[in-house]
């Protein structure tokens, strides 16, 4: 019996060892040291843990449309912070985000860490780098 128990301890930890290392840290994926400023559509929302997903679309000069992917916190947190899924979808009026720029090629990928509604709230999700007061 004791036997069958470890066995199936190391299978459980074994088996939950790949999901703990699939976790990034911030600064691993983004570059906590810069960020970028974006004002367009939200175009879509992946309310998930352990990350919320929003998709902004970026009208360009040219007349073409970019979308940014932007990585926020887990549901529970974004509620926390008054939000909803549908205060972020909104109503197809744009709204203006501050991001962390993901690290390596991937320029349409960021971290939310600052979005200003249609309704005029802002919500703060994490320092903008260059924003300290003195």
């Amino acid at each position: 019996m004791l036997r069958s128990r470890l066995t199936l301890s190391i299978v459980v930890a074994m088996l939950g060892a790949p999901l703990a290392l699939a976790h990034h840290s911030l600064s691993g994926q983004f570059d906590t040291t810069k960020s970028f400023q974006i004002t367009g559509v939200v175009s879509k929302v992946d309310w998930i843990n352990p990350h919320t997903q929003v998709f902004v679309d970026v009208k360009q000069a040219n007349g073409t449309t970019i979308t940014y992917k932007l990585e926020s916190l887990p549901v529970a947190m974004m509620r926390k912070s008054g939000l909803s899924k549908s205060d972020l979808v909104g109503d197809g009026r744009p709204v203006v985000i501050d991001a962390h720029p993901a690290r390596g090629d991937m320029p349409h990928l960021g971290y939310l860490l600052h979005i200003r509604l249609p309704d005029g709230r802002d919500i703060q999700f994490s320092k903008v780098p260059g924003a300290e007061q003195p």
